[in-house]
């Protein structure tokens, strides 16, 4: 075999042993794909839900309709409870978003009023003397149809009476009442007299003039 042929022999022994070129480029490195992020969208749908129902149970007190005992945020969380004291009854009728009517001189021995309202739920007006004790307290609430007050002391009497067309439970002994309650439409109503108990009758007259 000459020499020629042994060149032709070891090049076509190389191209066998070569690696077959790939035609495919290089691989492409994988970038991650832009999401189309629903988050912010789902975080304003959420806002405006918590929103509306934040809205529907503040409001729940006010004429349209219903009532409410304590106003509560969409996730149960309950705004500050709190007493005001205002110096007019048109400012306590302002903050209680409704009025309490009652005589000009309900007491004759107690004649200071101090006008009192709980977050708009509640308006109350309490007498004092000129010693400053408190003699008569004269209430009315917004209570979805509760007692403004619970009465838990034990009284001699507990009667049930009809005052024009309301049903009035008055708590005392066998001749004087100190305290009465009623439910007359949206409104409760409530009169104390713990410290001076009034005689029956003139508490009857006097539930009659409070609306």
């Amino acid at each position: 075999m000459d020499q020629e042929d042994k060149t032709e022999q070891q090049t076509e022994a190389t191209e066998e042993t070569t690696p077959a070129e790939t035609t495919a480029g290089p691989a492409e490195t994988g970038k991650p794909k832009k999401k189309t992020g629903m988050t912010p969208l789902i975080l304003l749908a959420v806002f405006v839900v918590v929103a509306v129902m934040t809205i529907v149970q503040m409001n729940k007190g006010n004429a349209s309709g219903g009532c409410y005992v304590v106003p509560r945020s969409a996730f149960g969380q309950a705004p500050q409870q709190q007493w005001i004291e205002a110096d007019t009854a048109p400012e306590a009728d302002y903050l209680a978003s409704f009025s309490l009517s009652v005589p000009e001189q309900p007491s004759a021995k107690y004649t200071a009023a101090h006008y009192w309202v709980y977050t708009s739920q509640i308006y109350e007006i309490r007498y004092a003397n000129s010693n400053d004790e408190e003699g008569l307290r004269i209430t009315k609430g917004n209570v979805c149809g509760n007692p403004v007050y619970d009465v838990d002391q034990k009284y001699k009497s507990t009667n049930i009476i009809d005052i024009d067309g309301k049903e009035v439970t008055e708590y005392g002994d066998e001749t004087t009442v100190s305290i009465a309650t009623w439910v007359d439409g949206d409104y409760s109503y409530c009169i104390g007299a713990w410290n001076d108990p009034l005689t029956k009758e003139t508490m009857d007259a006097l539930i009659a003039q409070v609306k």
